[in-house]
Order: C-alpha cells, then structure tokens, then sequence
C-alpha cells in the first residue's frame, strides 16, 4: 500500500474504535512534496502498521478553489491505494471538525456502525 511517507509527527490523541486505535498526528513532517496538517491512522488490536490512513493536507494555492484542505484515504483493502481525495473543504482547517470527519470515516471504511470512539489519555 502506498501510505503517507512520514520522517517526523507528533500523536495528539488516540481513540479506541472498535478492535482499532487511531491515532491523530500533528506538527507532520514529510519525505512527499505534500503539506499534511493533519493525520489519522487506524491500527488494528495486535499489529503494529495501521490498515487506512486519512489524512488532511494544505490545498496548494492553484488547488485551493474547492476549500482550502484536501481530505485523502490511503488504504489497501478498499482499494484506495493511492490516496484518493475524499472531499475538500476549509471546513478542514479545524483539527476538531476534522477528526469528527475522519472518525465518521473510520466507522464507515471498517464497518464499526456499532461502536463509538472513546478517547484514551
């Protein structure tokens, strides 16, 4: 799977979701030409290499006419491989409206209806 290439970011918070963690990174720093403001990575119960990433990027000035950041999925088994664009918004500026999103997200892509994400310290 081609996932986000990630050289430095700082965990934020992680939820229990389910048989998964995800964690929320900020303050990324990136070996890909994009800018990511934000990123949240699903890891089942037991493995150490999260399934999906969602990430959220700095529109570039010449993409920015949909919003100002850009919502993209990279995962394997939904055949998001190579990170399509989800939606684009400037909703996506707040890192708390973003992470609603994504974990709305999450609960879709891994089928978790039933559960309800619950913040770990």
């Amino acid at each position: 799977m081609q996932k986000p290439n990630i050289s430095r970011a700082i965990p934020k918070q992680r939820y229990k979701f389910g048989a998964y963690i995800i964690v929320v990174l900020g303050e990324i720093e990136s070996n890909d030409e994009i800018s990511y403001e934000y990123l949240l990575a699903a890891i089942k119960d037991g493995h150490n290499t999260p399934e999906v990433y969602i990430t959220c990027e700095k529109a570039s000035a010449e993409d920015s006419s949909l919003g100002t950041h850009i919502v993209r999925v990279f995962a394997q088994k939904l055949g998001q491989e190579s990170g399509n664009i989800i939606d684009q918004s400037n909703s996506w500026a707040s890192r708390e409206a973003f992470i609603t999103y994504a974990l709305s997200g999450f609960q879709q892509m891994l089928q978790l209806q039933d559960e309800q994400p619950v913040p770990l310290s």
